[in-house]
């Protein structure tokens, strides 16, 4: 590569870095991606939801395998994305459901690993609409387990939606 500078050609040599985290240090211009499903909030690890610990200390704070994920995980494959279990907005239909859950890595879906949210949605989509007597269950990376009846879930969404006081089941990207 070579520039112009004051009538003068320089060139400069770079070493490009292929090793892209899968947290990203910075995300200033995306809005936050979350999925709303029987009160469970999904959403992406980044490194704002981190700061949520404090912005200067957050690696001594936040969970450490979140804290892990953020300075060791690397990206595999284009679009990957780490999709978390944010909170339980507590409901009849996820009654059970541990609160400790909170802050889990989301792994599989019906046995399906998840690439990132979208995936997740599109995998709750056709799983809804294609069995909707069936079961959707989610596995965590720690071996937890939830399994929910479609059926139930659908009734129960505007309900959770109105109680908490929320618009929309997901972020604008994934509707």
């Amino acid at each position: 590569m070579f520039f112009l500078f004051l009538g003068k050609q320089l060139t400069l040599a770079s070493r490009l870095d292929n090793n892209q985290e899968l947290v990203p240090s910075h995300s200033h211009d995306k809005c936050p991606e979350y999925l709303i499903y029987a009160g469970i909030v999904f959403t992406v690890l980044t490194r704002f939801y981190l700061y949520e610990w404090g912005k200067r200390d957050w690696y001594e704070k936040a969970p450490k395998h979140l804290v892990d994920l953020a300075y060791e995980a690397k990206l595999q494959e284009p679009g990957q994305q780490i999709v978390i279990v944010n909170r339980i907005l507590v409901d009849d239909v996820n009654h059970g459901v541990d609160s400790e859950l909170k802050n889990s890595v989301l792994k599989t879906v019906n046995g399906i690993k998840i690439n990132n949210i979208k995936h997740l949605a599109e995998l709750i989509d056709k799983i809804s609409k294609d069995d909707e007597n069936g079961f959707i269950r989610f596995e965590m990376d720690n071996k937890n387990v939830i399994v929910m009846s479609c059926k139930q879930v659908e009734k129960s969404e505007a309900r959770i939606l109105k109680q908490n006081s929320i618009a929309q089941p997901r972020s604008e990207n994934l509707c």
